[in-house]
């Protein structure tokens, strides 16, 4: 069996041999929705895919693109992993662990939020760390007994069972009981792709400064992460006396999932509040989940990477999931969240 590997050219990416590749890990006509994926990546700057021939055919990949991120005060560039596999046939003789040791030699603080257990050994293996620790955790709108149901099934009966015991709303009403509303004194505007500008990006920018770690938020990234996602998302800019005090997005209403756990909900894709602000993270979620409320939008739960004083929450997993960088050191206040890295990959 003659193996080697190679990185391939942005022509490569529509060679006859790599669109087989794709299809193959993808179905029919999987490499037309992966291409869109790859372009994407690549208009940040830089895509790195790097493939394993058998034979003289391509059996698996592992790439990652770059973004800038903030670290301890500096500017860094930072690859994210994505997009790794390999052919079912093709596995179990270490290429997997050659490509993964490829991309931490050439990508600078190459990491990766959101892995397989054995790709985590993996990646250790090949120099990767703990960089921050991450929460990803679910908070229940109308069902919490419902998705604990679908995990405690699927554990004891190795089936999944779901129930329709939902109340709309009650864990927010139940929040909101205990929780004063400090948004009656704030303007609430929505924040169109069309208006994204340097306001937003310098209040973010501005307000992420003291963090250890950030992924940089100028307006070439936010119009870059968010126009992959035009039309499938919403931005709230929060404003005191003409002031901006925060700005959060979430997804539109969706199919999610948390841990194998299935729900209608929205994925909170950024939250950002100034230091000076005296909102909290609770009073914005209880407004983003009162946005759809008045919309007659029923929503199960919401999922974040955001801590808060809100009950019931299950976070998984328990107590959290490392970032794995080549960074080479542990970090204590980093933000990240689902628009940072391609979270379509979770």
């Amino acid at each position: 069996m003659d193996v080697t590997y190679k990185f391939l050219t942005a022509e490569e990416f529509h060679s006859p041999e790599y669109v087989k590749l794709q299809n193959k890990i993808h179905g029919k006509n999987g490499h037309a929705s992966r291409l869109k994926r790859m372009e994407h990546y690549a208009a940040m700057g830089d895509l790195r895919v790097i493939v394993a021939i058998i034979d003289g055919k391509m059996v698996g990949q592992a790439s990652a693109y770059k973004v800038k991120a903030i670290i301890e005060g500096k500017e860094q560039p930072f690859y994210w992993s994505c997009d790794t596999f390999l052919l079912p046939e093709s596995r179990g003789y270490g290429m997997g662990k050659h490509l993964q040791n490829e991309l931490h030699k050439v990508c600078p603080n190459f990491s990766s939020a959101w892995y397989s257990p054995i790709n985590g050994i993996i990646k250790r293996k090949c120099g990767g760390s703990d960089l921050i620790d991450l929460k990803f955790t679910y908070y229940p709108v109308s069902n919490f007994c419902g998705l604990m149901w679908q995990l405690a099934s699927t554990k004891l009966f190795k089936k999944q069972l779901t129930t329709n015991a939902h109340i709309p709303f009650l864990y927010y009403n139940l929040n909101k009981l205990f929780h004063k509303n400090k948004l009656k004194k704030y303007e609430v505007v929505e924040i169109h792709y069309s208006d994204l500008d340097e306001e937003i990006a310098e209040f973010m920018e501005n307000s992420l400064k003291d963090y250890d770690f950030h992924i940089k938020r100028n307006l070439d990234f936010l119009k870059w992460t968010y126009g992959w996602k035009k039309g499938r998302y919403h931005m709230l800019a929060i404003k005191r006396d003409g002031r901006i005090d925060a700005v959060v997005a979430f997804s539109n209403v969706h199919n999610a999932t948390h841990v194998i756990a299935r729900f209608k909900g929205v994925s909170i894709l950024d939250l950002v509040i100034s230091p000076d602000s005296q909102l909290t993270t609770k009073d914005v979620l209880l407004y983003v989940i009162q946005y759809h409320k008045e919309r007659k939008e029923k929503i199960e739960g919401v999922i974040t990477f955001e801590q808060m004083n809100y009950f019931p929450k299950f976070i998984y997993p328990i107590p959290s999931v490392p970032l794995l960088s080549t960074y080479g050191k542990k970090l204590q206040k980093g933000y990240i969240s689902f628009i940072d890295q391609d979270m379509d990959q979770l």
